[in-house]
């Protein structure tokens, strides 16, 4: 039970701080499941959080995949509740504001002070996960990071075309090279 209790408190801590996206709490939510719980090692973390990219949903599909690796389906439930319920509450509550004839001043500059930390938040995420995967092998595996970046903020082509192009690329680079 405490384990669940831990799952619960550790996701709704996330969601509460998750500013303006739920990506932008990845480099916290690995620090919080490798390091200060130890529940995996960060190569897990790593593969959870990006197959949990590649199913069709929420895009915090890892979170499910974290509470299973811990504590089995309860533990998937118990993630799940601990990540979208609490936010999803003060989601409420905003919405009750927002619909009032005269709704606070303060809500609009807070939406508005949301977009730059978001961003800050996740290029972290972006540095944290990628440092010890990319920028310890070869120069291939640098050029094939930053290229997909240019495709995807440029937006030259969709992400999904991004990950399956840049899988393909270094599975040939896998064939012919190691």
């Amino acid at each position: 039970m405490h384990i669940l209790l831990d799952l619960f408190f550790t996701f709704a801590y996330l969601a509460l701080i998750s500013v303006g996206n739920s990506k932008a709490v990845i480099t916290e939510m690995e620090r919080l499941v490798v390091n200060v719980h130890g529940w995996m090692s960060h190569q897990a973390f790593v593969d959870a959080y990006a197959l949990g990219l590649l199913v069709p949903g929420p895009n915090m599909l890892n979170v499910v995949l974290i509470g299973n690796h811990v504590a089995g389906l309860l533990g998937a439930v118990t993630a799940v509740l601990g990540m979208f319920g609490p936010t999803s509450l003060a989601l409420a509550g905003v919405a009750w504001f927002i619909k009032q004839p005269n709704p606070p001043g303060w809500i609009k500059k807070f939406h508005a002070a949301l977009g730059p930390v978001s961003i800050g938040l996740m290029l972290a995420t972006a540095w944290n996960l990628g440092k010890d995967t990319v920028f310890d092998k070869d120069i291939f595996s640098i050029v094939i990071c930053f290229l997909a970046l240019l495709l995807s903020v440029r937006s030259l082509l969709n992400t999904g075309w991004v990950v399956v192009l840049a899988l393909l690329v270094g599975a040939i680079k896998g064939l012919f090279y190691n």
